[in-house]
């Protein structure tokens, strides 16, 4: 018995090899690789399986590969299998196709490629973090599978993964004080803006836990309301909500039972894009970071940053963060530490020409 995975728009189908065990891993691998926004029309958003665009970019080989690579614990994240196959078919699917290929396929790159191809980026101005990002995904690919079957060497070497500062805030999540955290909440045009951002900020929260919550997720304990949201790693966690954020939610799941808990105006799921846009539009009439957007995550940044501010433990903050390394929670605290000191080396450098200053001020 032979399976199939329509790519709709090419006319053709991807074939897998076929067992009731396959097709049910299968089916939950192409759920948890979601949808892929691909265009809109007027109001009317377009998306399509992330699974079928992978399909039509590599070839049917490599396709069964990626999703059992993608089944690994190392991977267990829906966020990371979603980033590798978007890497996989945004950056690496286009190199190939520009070397002469109709699809990528394992073992086509070599190390004289994969060093065009860095240095090309370094000269677009692209950042070592992206990079770096980029070549894991591949390497890891290459890695998972040779140790399965025959390849070619690993194009992905270490002559050619770049070197990231680790201690570079340039390129670090920005983090809004609490008084423009403030004042973004009160550009909220709605009560779902408003209800967006405190769901956000309160619970240090990460989009896709909002965005994926249903209305059978809340949760009730006495005089308490709790949401019960699903985390990186698939790690299931009941947390409480303000009672501002219940009653916000109250009203805008009213008369509902069941179904997404975060609604749009026209009562289709919120999605990340929406959220987004959310953002971007209150923080921009805040003012706050000029010159960049305001996204979700800054919003957890924030959160997690303020807790340090007030001095909940370290420990603590990871745990109700949720981040599985201590070293990402210490991250937040050296970087606001190293902010916090180097404003303070500047500003006794500043008491230097006290004197002088003034001479030229009005």
């Amino acid at each position: 018995m032979t399976e199939t995975l329509p790519t709709a728009g090419v006319g053709q189908s991807i074939a897998l090899p076929g067992s009731d065990l396959f097709e049910e891993v299968r089916r939950k691998l192409i759920d948890d690789l979601g949808l892929v926004q691909i265009d809109r029309q007027g109001q009317e958003r377009i998306y399509r399986p992330r699974a079928e665009l992978l399909a039509e970019a590599v070839t049917s080989e490599t396709f069964v590969w990626v999703m059992d690579w993608l089944t690994s614990t190392r991977r267990g994240s829906l966020q990371t299998k979603r980033a590798y196959v978007d890497d996989i078919r945004r950056i690496w699917a286009p190199y190939a196709q520009e070397l002469g290929h109709e699809r990528f396929a394992l073992g086509i790159f070599t190390a004289d490629h994969i060093r065009a191809w860095r240095l090309r980026m370094e000269g677009r101005g692209a950042p070592p973090s992206t990079i770096a990002r980029y070549l894991n995904a591949l390497s890891s690919l290459h890695a998972y599978v040779a140790e399965k079957i025959d390849l070619p060497k690993n194009p992905v070497t270490q002559d050619d993964r770049p070197k990231v500062d680790k201690g570079n805030t340039s390129s670090s999540t920005p983090v809004l004080e609490v008084e423009e955290v403030q004042a973004v909440a009160s550009q909220a045009d709605s009560e779902l803006d408003l209800l967006v951002v405190s769901l956000l900020y309160a619970l240090a929260g990460r989009i896709s836990e909002m965005c994926i919550a249903d209305v059978t997720d809340r949760i009730e304990r006495g005089r308490r309301s709790y949401l019960d949201v699903t985390r990186k790693e698939h790690k299931e966690r009941i947390l409480p909500l303000p009672l501002s954020v219940a009653e916000m939610l109250d009203a805008h799941t009213a008369g509902r039972t069941e179904g997404p808990l975060l609604l749009d105006s026209k009562s289709d799921r919120l999605d990340r894009h929406d959220v987004a846009r959310m953002l971007a539009r209150m923080g921009k009439r805040a003012g706050v970071l000029p010159g960049r957007k305001l996204t979700p995550h800054v919003m957890r940044a924030s959160r997690i940053t303020h807790m340090l501010d007030a001095g909940v433990p370290l420990a603590e903050v990871q745990a109700f963060a949720d981040h599985d390394n201590p070293a990402t929670t210490v991250g937040y605290w050296n970087r606001r530490n190293k902010g916090q000191r180097n404003a303070a080396h500047v500003d006794a450098a500043e008491a230097v020409f006290a004197d002088v200053v003034p001479r030229f001020r009005r």
